[in-house]
């Protein structure tokens, strides 16, 4: 494996040199690319896996007022001109499924090929930040940091793997981080934008989900392909590593 800088963005990738095709990955709010440096080991389509490490993840320093979700996808944006990336395939997970929307919506300008976007469990509707999200953006700056260290502990003494791994990640994340992305989050996801976004601008898209998350959502309204990925919720990495990189690897081949 492979990590490199441009600008303030770290990268981890499983090949030296960046190619004109490639993979990008953008995971959700509290996780790193070493949750899925698994998934770069098995990659089994040959091509490159690109994951960009969020603002104030991963140990990785955060800027208040600076390092918004938008800035993070600009920047993204200006990777993929400057190194003249032509084809694209984007696998977004929770928070990171408005980078490739947001791309469409503010920054693309020429054509770029985007081959298909899979979305597992990304956020496209208000709905999509019940959980966590909208209860962390519900809090004032000054008492979230309290509330994150309640969170960690929950996380930490849970009897569910996907949590305990969660907080090792977490753990890494920085509570400003977590705090203003999910409010980013939660802006964004308000009204039917980005659903609308991902019906009609992408043409080959697939929404991915676990089996046993709770979509209420009739299959209908996402206008793509759905995949279901067995015996997990949001985070199959954690809870199923074998059967979602088997589903990730058929994704991106097919």
């Amino acid at each position: 494996m492979y990590k490199f800088k441009f600008k303030d963005l770290i990268f981890l990738t499983n090949r030296r040199q960046i190619q004109k095709e490639v993979i990008f990955l953008f995971y959700g709010i509290g996780l790193s690319s070493e949750d899925f440096r698994k998934t770069l080991y098995n990659n089994k389509s040959l091509k490159q896996i690109i994951i960009a490490e969020l603002p104030g993840h991963n140990n990785i320093p955060f800027q208040k007022y600076d390092d918004t979700i938008l800035e993070f996808t600009k920047k993204i944006y200006l990777f993929i001109k400057k190194k003249n990336i032509k084809n694209i395939i984007f696998f977004s997970h929770s928070l990171g499924g408005l980078v490739p929307i947001l791309l469409y919506k503010y920054f693309f300008k020429k054509k770029i090929r985007i081959k298909k976007f899979i979305n597992y469990e990304g956020n496209l509707t208000e709905q999509d930040t019940e959980m966590v999200t909208k209860k962390t953006a519900s809090y004032k700056e000054s008492e979230f940091f309290n509330k994150f260290q309640k969170l960690l502990i929950i996380c930490k003494q849970s009897d569910k793997l996907d949590l305990n791994l969660w907080y090792k990640s977490m753990c890494k994340t920085s509570v400003m981080a977590f705090y203003f992305l999910s409010r980013d989050a939660v802006k964004y996801s308000k009204g039917d934008v980005l659903l609308r976004y991902f019906k009609i601008f992408f043409k080959k898209k697939i929404y991915l989900h676990g089996s046993l998350s709770n979509k209420h959502l009739p299959k209908y309204i996402y206008g793509s392909v759905r995949q279901e990925i067995c015996g997990c919720g949001h985070f199959g990495h954690y809870e199923n590593l074998f059967e979602f990189n088997k589903i990730f690897n058929k994704l991106v081949i097919r």
